[in-house]
């Protein structure tokens, strides 16, 4: 089973299930190239309805019925599965649905201390698959109350603190980039887009194959040019890659605006040929431990 989190929530799947698409606040996992999970989520203000979140469900999946959980015709493991996220504080509506030859089983889920709403559905080709799938619902968590987010997928994992935003991602062969944003004001990050105002940007890389990437040149050099290192500070090598810490554009008009751009990164080799970068820019500064926590916290799992 391999751990996947992402923007707030989080699933244990099994390893033949991989992301297919990836959305901000959505994933579909596939296995041998068809659908086995597609999970949604947002966050909700105010009162929360079953009843409206059914019916909106229905809406957009007109060729399909999708009918209500009778408790007496509820698989065991899945009842299971039910009982032990309701326990933990979430509420639940289970579903059965059917659309042409496809068929599954899927929740609602709600958790009145954060907000959380999540849609999971299962696709259930096989006796085996309920079993499966009640295992999955059974280990879903809703991260986005904590003091620290997780993120896992593609085999990378970090943690990030919470007032950090996630703003963009890219995972391409080759080079994958996780962004996440904090407003300098708390009263305006959830007005200001991303990116938006005083703030810094706090970026996560990874890029393979480092033997190829180098060809020969040291990281430092490497780094200079795909990187785009600040001239100031100037990097320092470290036992295992470079550092750096401190203003890296500044003015009498920015110092007095309090907008000097500060820049804090480290850029490491990794597993058996993997360059890792985490890198915090902008012009509200990240504090040296917090950044030096997110930094151990990344890495090839």
């Amino acid at each position: 089973m391999t751990d996947l989190a992402w923007n707030g929530v989080g699933l244990r799947a099994p390893d033949a299930w991989e992301p297919a698409s990836l959305e901000r606040d959505g994933l579909l996992l596939e296995c041998g190239g068809r659908p086995a999970c597609e999970l949604k989520w947002n966050v909700v203000q105010g009162t929360f309805s079953f009843a409206r979140h059914m019916k909106r469900l229905s809406r957009r999946n007109r060729d399909a019925d999708i009918l209500p959980v009778d408790p007496a015709d509820t698989p065991p493991a899945w009842a299971s599965a039910v009982g032990g996220l309701e326990d933990s504080g979430l509420a639940l509506r289970s579903f059965l649905w059917r659309a042409g030859d496809e068929r599954g089983l899927g929740a609602a889920l709600h958790h009145p201390a954060t907000g959380l709403a999540a849609l999971v559905q299962f696709f259930v080709r096989t006796p085996e698959d309920e079993d499966l799938a009640a295992t999955v619902l059974a280990s879903f968590r809703d991260h986005s109350g904590g003091k620290t987010v997780p993120w896992a997928m593609f085999g990378l994992a970090a943690r990030v603190p919470a007032r950090f935003r996630l703003e963009t991602f890219s995972f391409k062969p080759g080079r994958f980039t996780v962004q996440y944003w904090r407003t300098r004001s708390m009263r305006r990050q959830d007005r200001l887009p991303a990116g938006k105002g005083p703030g810094v940007r706090l970026t996560f890389e990874r890029f393979v194959p480092a033997d190829a990437l180098l060809r020969g040149r040291d990281l430092a050099d490497w780094s200079r040019e795909i990187l785009d290192l600040p001239k100031r500070p100037v990097p320092e090598a470290t036992p295992d890659g470079l550092a750096w810490a401190g203003v890296s554009r500044t003015s009498l008009l920015r110092r007095l605006l309090r907008r000097e751009i500060r820049a804090r990164g480290v850029v490491r080799l990794a597993g058996k040929n993997a360059i890792l970068a985490v890198t915090a820019t902008g012009s509200d500064p990240v504090d040296a431990a917090e950044f030096d926590t997110v930094v151990q916290s990344y890495g090839i799992v």
